[in-house]
């Protein structure tokens, strides 16, 4: 699935290819992953222009230039796509498609249909997790109200902050040096700071290491410079032995030298 870091390169690269294009056709081919029906995707769409791609959690809004958003949650499998018309024809599991001037399309695909296009969707107050509003007072007092819950679990948790995911939560604790085992109301004050802190550095480095590696990326994962959750790696490049295990009902990864608040 993608996470925080890939949505935020999606974000740039669909950004230079689509926006400030007229829209000419638009195509709604699987109602049940949309809320509203296909006429009215083409009287919110056509005619108009995308002026903005924003990442907002796990979510891209798309905000167009008649003041409509559609935001798109690729869940585990959604893909972009941005090709010619004719191309677009022959691509499997379409959702939405949205054609621009000059013949070139966009188009949104899920082969397991749980991909999520939402036109005017609902705005929550839960912080981002690149955000201003998610600050370390903000954590701290998330960890209170939920002092028994676990830590993997409290930071995919997107009702607490949203845009972690099972991934990058692995890096975040790895990087904090806390087990993923941890309970939140067990972590001292101290490690806190360093959790919060590892959170900014992971994810910035994640943006980073994926626009040098995949500069292009519009779908899909770049994982492959992940430090700990990397299928490919069984030790870390300090030499300790990577663990797999099922934690918070996600598959983890993590070392035995993380430590355990309990």
């Amino acid at each position: 699935m993608p996470e925080l870091p890939d949505l935020q390169v999606f974000s740039k690269n669909l950004m230079k290819r689509i926006a400030h294009r007229e829209i000419v056709s638009a195509e709604l081919l699987n109602r049940s992953r949309v809320n509203v029906d296909g006429d009215t995707v083409r009287a919110k769409l056509l005619q108009t222009k995308i002026a903005d791609i924003v990442r907002k959690g796990k979510e891209l809004y798309f905000q167009l230039e008649n003041d409509e958003v559609f935001s798109v949650h690729l869940m585990l499998s959604g893909r972009f796509h941005i090709c010619a018309p004719e191309e677009a024809a022959g691509i499997p599991y379409k959702i939405l498609s949205i054609g621009f001037e000059g013949e070139e399309s966009l188009v949104i695909s899920d082969f397991q249909s749980l991909c999520k296009v939402t036109f005017n969707p609902v705005e929550t107050n839960v912080p981002d997790a690149l955000g201003e509003n998610f600050t370390l007072a903000y954590l701290q007092n998330a960890v209170r109200r939920n002092q028994r819950k676990n830590i993997k679990a409290f930071l995919i948790d997107q009702s607490i902050v949203k845009g972690i995911g099972n991934a990058y939560a692995d890096e975040i604790l790895w990087k904090a040096n806390i087990s993923p085992k941890s309970t939140a109301g067990k972590i001292p004050e101290a490690r806190l700071a360093e959790l919060y802190a590892a959170v900014a550095d992971v994810l910035k480095d994640a943006i980073t290491n994926i626009e040098r590696i995949s500069p292009d990326i519009i779908s899909g994962e770049e994982r492959s410079f992940l430090k700990v959750h990397n299928s490919r790696k069984r030790y870390t490049d300090e030499g300790d032995r990577i663990l797999v295990q099922k934690i918070a009902a996600k598959t983890t990864y993590y070392t035995e030298r993380q430590q355990l608040f309990f």
